[in-house]
């Protein structure tokens, strides 16, 4: 084999070593470069997701149930010389209020139950519970619209991307009041990242899909009220979305 045809073998082989290599390093920059918006997007929508979960953690009204004495009410009492004098009557026993308690300890709305010569001292707490309004329905709407505001731009519908919530106030009800999740609200997020270089992997294999980079996350919205059953403030545990 002569001087010209080595060179001629030579030159063979390193072109395509050369577009190999080439293609390793335009493979490990598409990565980087998508990746790396892929990262910060979730981020976003993570925090989106948890912005969206304390909106509607927001959407809650508390209660209290309430034991009110009365007290007594202005009255005419003999006075002993066949007149009137004005005196103040037992109005009976203690009655039960329910209601919001924004109203009735805050506002102090609990004072119309008294008589006119006012109750026998201040409210009784039976009980505090908070209920989420229109049973849930504002915390899903406070969800949505917040996360509309927050969403990540790489995944809005202009840069070729989507996402979406799921809001799940299951925990939300009355009768989910003995589990340790009550009150939350749990938003889970999903979106999907338009990748800008990786779609070229296609050339390699037809049947890869990397268009898209998909992401989900998971966010707890969680309200504390005081327990007067047991003097302890509810706070419902963190790790849900860890589980």
């Amino acid at each position: 084999m002569n001087t010209k045809n080595i060179l001629k073998d030579q030159k063979g082989g390193i072109l395509p070593i050369t577009a190999g290599v080439i293609f390793i390093f335009l493979a490990l920059v598409a990565i980087v470069v998508d990746y790396g918006r892929y990262t910060a997007a979730k981020e976003k929508l993570q925090t989106a997701g948890d912005t969206a979960a304390l909106a509607a953690a927001k959407s809650v009204d508390r209660y209290v149930k309430l034991e009110i004495d009365p007290g007594s009410s202005w009255d005419c009492c003999d006075d002993g010389d066949g007149g009137c004098s004005p005196c103040c009557v037992d109005c009976g026993d203690p009655i039960i209020v329910v209601g919001k308690e924004a109203d009735l300890i805050d506002n102090e709305g609990w004072r119309r139950y008294c008589c006119s010569c006012g109750c026998s001292g201040g409210p009784k707490i039976l009980d505090r519970w908070v209920d989420y309004k229109n049973g849930g329905s504002d915390a899903v709407s406070a969800a949505k619209a917040v996360f509309e505001i927050n969403k990540p731009s790489e995944m809005e519908e202009h840069a070729g991307g989507s996402s979406y919530i799921s809001v799940d106030t299951s925990y939300l009800s009355q009768n989910r009041r003995n589990s340790d999740l009550y009150p939350s609200v749990f938003v889970q997020a999903h979106g999907k990242v338009r990748t800008l270089l990786m779609d070229f992997f296609k050339l390699i294999d037809p049947n890869a899909d990397f268009e898209y980079l998909n992401a989900s996350t998971c966010s707890q919205g969680r309200t504390y009220y005081r327990d007067v059953l047991n003097g302890k403030w509810q706070r419902p545990p963190d790790n849900h979305c860890e589980e």
